[in-house]
């Protein structure tokens, strides 16, 4: 699967973020300026940075989540003076960091080295200050507390004094208590300046924009005017970035983007997500406030942190499989059939004469195949043996062997030997089979290799289940309201109604296996029928008047992705219940999977529109699954197959159908990037192609891949009877014998890959 770079690991810190928070949270990732949290469902959500490792991204990790364990959402957005917002933040910044780093002594060296990088990049705005002189107390406090005191401050009595009181703050409380006894105390010191006659030239004035002209405590009505500003003037916030108000759109008219424009809720009351505060603004207006400069600078640099290549992600849970609605036993599977014949017989059809045609041409493909199936089992257990032989180990026992005792003086081996074989391992197997239209005219001969492969794994004891997928819904209502095959609930991707039929398995006694595989070649002679082309040189084969299949086995479009999730349940069931060590799973398709519908239950997103350009993250038990944007069905496929993979240990293994071997259909599959490379490839593939009647190649989210040839795939069988006698030489019926032989083999392609695979 190629690489996007808009893909991001999500787990890289999901991890570390939830240990932090004690608690096993929802982590998400998204472009956001700063983290939320969502007190109610318990989801964090943290801004996506370019650096997703090293000592920078864990700070502001844990920074975050100790403002999500720590700082309390209304008391935070109750505060709308913006100088007392920016005192309190600075304030709260110290005591929520001191209290992660006491509980977590392991991030405190990703707080030192993550403070050095971004100083080194002049993220506090300190290049060419002189911060002793420069900064007021706030900022002087806001850098003691990144830095971890390891800043050359030169701290007066009175600095001292109100370090002392930082350093006692418990509370967030004692957060605005101490913000507002300091911020007053600011500002008498500032009207103490004012009185000195270079005021206007003062470093520190300078630094703060405090010009005589421009900033005047004694006037009430300008301060009512910018405390009056709220948010839109100033947010200060230690993680926050938003634009200055004169860089908004105009369609806002003047509206802040601020704090109470995130706020989350729903038709139950559900309580806002707990937002860390928008940064600074950055107009005149606001500049003339008393303000943490040193946090300014930090919140108007920190957009530089964010990846600004991700236009967002989507979440969504993989909805919980209805097995009642969406999933046929095949105790079903055969009813429905029983069911079928009843009806028919009301509209006239003979349905003793068809099934008296069905069953001996049935029969007749059974018999023709057993003694190439039966070579096949004995090939399958003799590769088995040699594999278990090549395991053996040969052990002394502890008993002496009395014909070796005359060795004794010269050698010490003269006990008897065991050879132990391991014991073979419990195979299992399950085989998805498409069900779509586009199958109609290659169905024939699929179900002819699916026999063949049902009745080797059934002489050799591997338990199996079949399936076959189709859009096709085995309930009457056609409207879909997405709760049929899957449990949906708010915060679950949308999937389709669709069908997964047993069709055969090794639960089924020989009796109801050889009606439903007989059932399977009807369907196959009647797609066969209906939409086959004719052949003039295939005999015309006279058969009744059929009863044609059940309304919910008719083909449909390709709910792969649907089958592979109630795979994803179905196949840890299965291996546990019959203690299967090496599964195999099979799909046989002739197309990738349907698109997805890009929806989450519950969420106001536009299916189609806003959201299209956005990564969707799949929500999988404790797993995430990530889908680029504008990425098809066939890209969750192979996250689905790979989970299932990884997850309950199975060996995936793929058949696709081409109907026409053309020289693009193949020089696509290739791994070749020049011209000549694809040539070389593409002759090997073709040679390969013919003389095997399958190619390999590489495919995401499968071990093995096959291409297969839809219009040679049936399989093939022989007699001696039918060599001619114009041939009849010892010499060349031998030769006859030997090329039928591979050739009936080979043409079994589908049970023959499946033994080099499992033997």
């Amino acid at each position: 699967m190629k690489k996007d770079d808009t893909m991001i690991n999500l787990d890289v810190k999901g991890y570390l973020a939830k240990l932090i928070a004690t608690e096993n949270i929802i982590i998400q990732h998204n472009k956001v300026s700063t983290a939320s949290f969502d007190v109610k469902d318990r989801v964090l959500t943290l801004p996506i940075f370019k650096e997703q490792s090293g000592d920078v991204y864990d700070m502001l990790i844990a920074h975050e989540c100790a403002h999500a364990l720590y700082t309390p959402y209304k008391e935070w957005e109750g505060i709308t003076d913006p100088e007392l917002r920016a005192y309190v933040n600075v304030l709260e910044d110290t005591r929520i960091d001191k209290l992660i780093q006491a509980k977590y002594p392991g991030i405190v060296k990703n707080y030192m080295n993550g403070f050095d990088i971004l100083e080194t990049k002049n993220f506090f705005g300190l290049m060419g200050k002189d911060i002793n002189k420069e900064l007021m107390i706030i900022d002087k406090i806001n850098l003691r507390s990144k830095s971890l005191n390891r800043l050359p401050f030169v701290f007066g009595d009175v600095d001292n004094k109100w370090l002392a009181k930082v350093d006692k703050i418990v509370t967030f409380e004692d957060t605005i208590t101490l913000a507002k006894e300091l911020l007053k105390f600011q500002k008498d010191q500032v009207e103490e300046l004012k009185k000195l006659p270079d005021f206007d030239n003062l470093e520190i004035v300078k630094s703060y924009n405090l010009g005589k002209d421009e900033f005047d405590f004694d006037d009430e009505e300008d301060i009512e005017e910018n405390t009056d500003r709220g948010d839109e003037a100033n947010d200060f916030n230690n993680f926050g970035d938003e634009q200055a108000d004169d860089e908004k759109p105009a369609e806002q008219d003047g509206e802040s983007n601020n704090v109470e424009e995130d706020k989350k809720s729903d038709e139950n009351g559900k309580e806002a997500a707990t937002h860390y505060g928008p940064g600074s603004g950055g107009d005149s207006e606001s500049d003339k406030l008393l303000r943490a400069v040193t946090q300014d600078s930090f919140d108007n640099k920190k957009e530089q942190l964010l990846d600004d290549k991700v236009k967002g992600l989507i979440y969504g849970n993989i909805p919980e499989p209805s097995f009642q609605d969406g999933l046929t036993s095949y105790k079903d599977f055969l009813k429905a059939f029983d069911k079928l014949k009843v009806e028919s017989k009301k509209y006239g059809t003979d349905v003793v004469k068809y099934d008296t045609w069905l069953q001996e041409k049935y029969k007749k493909f059974l018999k023709d195949n057993k003694k190439t199936v039966s070579y096949l089992v004995k090939e399958f257990e003799m590769k088995k043996a040699a594999t278990a032989y090549k395991r053996a180990s040969t052990d002394k026992t502890g008993i002496i062997d009395p014909l070796k005792l005359p060795n004794y003086k010269h050698s010490d081996d003269i006990f008897k030997r065991l050879t132990v074989i391991p014991d073979g391992k419990n195979h299992g197997m399950i085989m998805l089979l498409d069900w779509s239209g586009s199958m109609s005219d290659v169905l024939n001969q699929t179900i002819h290799q699916l026999i063949n492969l049902v009745e080797f794994v059934r002489r050799v004891n591997i338990p199996f289940e079949v399936y076959f997928f189709t859009s096709e819904r085995k309930y009457a209502s056609e409207h879909s309201n997405y709760d049929k095959s899957f449990n949906h609930k708010n915060g679950d991707w949308y999937f389709e109604n669709f069908n997964l039929v047993n069709c055969a398995s090794h639960k089924m006694t020989k009796r109801q296996l050889d009606a439903s595989m007989m059932y399977m070649f009807h369907m196959g002679e009647y797609y066969s029928s209906n939409y086959g082309r004719y052949n003039p040189r295939i005999p015309y084969d006279y058969k009744p008047s059929c009863y044609g299949l059940p309304r919910e086995f008719n083909l449909g479009n390709t709910p792969l992705n649907e089958a592979l999730i109630y795979l994803n349940k179905l196949v840890p069931m299965f291996k546990k219940k019959y203690g299967i060590e090496i599964m195999t799973l099979i799909t046989l398709t002739d197309g990738g999977a349907n698109g997805i519908r890009g929806r989450v239950k519950g969420s106001e997103g536009d299916e189609y529109g806003s959201d299209w350009h956005k990564t969707k993250v799949y929500n999988i038990g404790k797993k995430r699954l990530q889908q680029s944007p504008h990425s098809d069905g066939e890209n969750l496929t192979a996250m689905l197959l790979n989970h299932i993979k990884s997850e309950h240990n199975v060996n995936v293994i793929g058949f696709f159908l081409l109907k026409r071997i053309r020289k693009w259909d193949l020089e696509r599959m290739c791994a070749g990037k020049t011209y000549l490379d694809r040539e070389k490839e593409y002759n090997q593939m073709r040679k390969q192609m013919t003389k095997e009647k399958a190619v390999a190649v590489d495919k995401p989210g499968y071990n093995k891949y096959f291409i297969l040839n839809g219009k040679t795939m049936d399989v093939k069988n022989f007699s001696m009877a039918d060599a001619t006698v114009k041939k009849g030489t010892s010499s060349e019926l031998k030769r006859i014998f030997a090329g039928s032989m591979k050739d009936r083999i080979t043409s079994r392609v589908v049970l023959n890959k499946f033994i080099q695979e499992v033997a």
